[in-house]
């Protein structure tokens, strides 16, 4: 593990002096040779990383001489002064082969998945963890009488870990991140986050950007743990049929030596107030999509009742408006528009509405549609008998839920993180019945603007013209 860190502190150190571009240029050159190298030497090489990229830098020439004209042309391109460009690329693949020379060799003292096959053997289910805009989730379900295994377990996970397979697993987040950001949804959903904030951290992808991620070492990531990862930065969320007293016991025994450690303070970036409308076209070879946000509060904000009332009235079932006007009625979009807030339920976040348009329906004609269910929410009241029926729908929803143990983790678990306050779970739902459609009115008018409104439209180049025009002939 040392000689891995060593060997990937030198490769951080050679890619900044490079510079992005530099790097990129040359990367790119050496991934072309090693594509074009003999079948018989790539079937030769196989999965052998280390091999292959050794085999690449035999290709390369070991000074300028040989390599493109266009950079030789530009000699400050390879070398400049002190910097021997061209060398230190050089440097860097010899590096990256030992790199994974070391990760193999690695690999015959790691005892893979050992604490999954532990859980495994006991009768887990969903053994996972997930990162989202508001906290990080590590679950498991297990026989209640494994409690005492569990505390064992997780107390030693997050006292003592060893982040044996640090560089292998980056790289797999490399690769799902490249192959999820290439994914038209993807792209839409994270173009309008970051066309929607200015301030906030919720307009920043929750894995951060690529770039970091290839320079971040082990080290750094070993750093952010113990500073985040910490008794005072955590919270235990334990359902199921075990003894109040025994849980606190055993936790008292088995994570009393965890340590405190200076964590974040409360985030204090306040979202500036959005003054005009934000639009955003990406032009993408795939089926047109749209995104519509506008800026919200959150609970226990009196308006974010409503809001939540709100996207029941428009979307999640076939009675819903989306569902019968755009959808059922119009045949405009290939399935029913979504409507929910996001991306996060800590900070004020957005009243977004998603949508595909059905060939051969424009993102224009869908949007001002869905523009036109928004207005009908301002000028005409909601029926009672509408209202009744979201709300025995909820009813029912939440009747369903609490025969769920995992349901109930997570809605104890978000209770605590969100609000410090488990009660806040009955708090909302009485709160959320109570709203009225004079609520749903005055709540519409005063969020659903078009300068507090962001809008990414996603369209073929072909049809760019079409995408631009509500954006001159909507007026306030």
């Amino acid at each position: 593990m040392n000689e891995l860190e060593q060997v990937a502190i030198r490769m951080k150190e050679i890619q900044i002096a490079l510079k992005s571009w530099r790097y990129e240029m040359f990367d790119e050159y050496a991934t072309k040779i090693k594509a074009e190298l003999p079948q018989e030497l790539r079937e030769e090489i196989g999965a052998d990383e280390a091999a292959g990229w050794r085999a690449v830098l035999k290709q390369l020439p070991y000074n300028t001489n040989g390599l493109p004209e266009e950079w030789t042309n530009k000699i400050w391109l390879l070398e400049d002064r002190e910097y021997q460009y061209w060398t230190m690329y050089r440097e860097l693949l010899e590096q990256r082969a030992q790199m994974a020379e070391l990760i193999i060799k690695q690999r015959e003292y790691v005892n893979q998945a050992a604490l999954e096959k532990i859980y495994d053997t006991h009768g887990s289910q969903r053994f996972n963890a997930f990162t989202s805009y508001d906290q990080t989730t590590y679950m498991v379900g297990l026989p209640s009488n494994c409690l005492e295994l569990w505390m064992y377990i997780e107390s030693d996970r997050f006292q003592n870990p060893v982040f044996r397979e640090f560089y292998s697993e980056k790289d797999v987040v490399i690769e799902e991140k490249e192959m999820y950001a290439n994914q038209p949804g993807s792209i839409i959903y994270n173009t309008f986050m970051k066309t929607a904030y200015d301030a906030h951290p919720y307009g920043k992808p929750i894995l951060g950007w690529m770039s970091d991620i290839e320079l971040t070492l082990r080290t750094d990531m070993e750093e952010h743990f113990k500073r985040f990862y910490a008794p005072n930065n955590c919270q235990l969320t334990i359902v199921g049929d075990v003894d109040t007293k025994k849980v606190f016991k055993l936790a008292e025994q088995y994570f009393k030596s965890w340590q405190p450690s200076q964590v974040a303070d409360e985030m204090t970036v306040v979202e500036p107030e959005q003054n005009g409308e934000r639009r955003v076209v990406i032009e993408y070879d795939a089926e047109p999509r749209l995104m519509i946000g506008y800026h919200v509060p959150v609970e226990p904000h009196p308006d974010a009742y409503t809001l939540s009332m709100i996207s029941s009235i428009l979307s999640g079932g076939r009675t819903t408006r989306f569902y019968k006007s755009i959808f059922d009625k119009q045949g405009l979009t290939a399935s029913a528009p979504g409507a929910w807030r996001g991306p996060g339920d800590r900070y004020p976040n957005l009243f977004i509405i998603n949508a595909t348009p059905k060939s051969p329906h424009t993102t224009a004609v869908v949007e001002e549609a869905i523009l036109s269910e928004i207005e009908k929410l301002k000028d005409e009241s909601v029926t009672d008998r509408e209202l009744e029926r979201v709300r025995n729908q909820l009813s029912m929803q939440k009747i369903q839920r609490l025969g769920s143990n995992r349901w109930l983790a997570f809605a104890l678990n978000g209770a605590y993180v969100d609000r410090g306050d488990l009660h806040s779970i009955s708090d909302d739902f009485d709160r959320l019945m109570s709203v009225t459609p004079e609520d749903i009115q005055r709540v519409a008018s005063k969020y659903f603007t078009k300068k507090n409104r962001t809008v990414a439209l996603m369209v073929k180049p072909t049809e760019v013209a079409d995408a631009t025009e509500l954006e001159t002939g909507e007026s306030e």
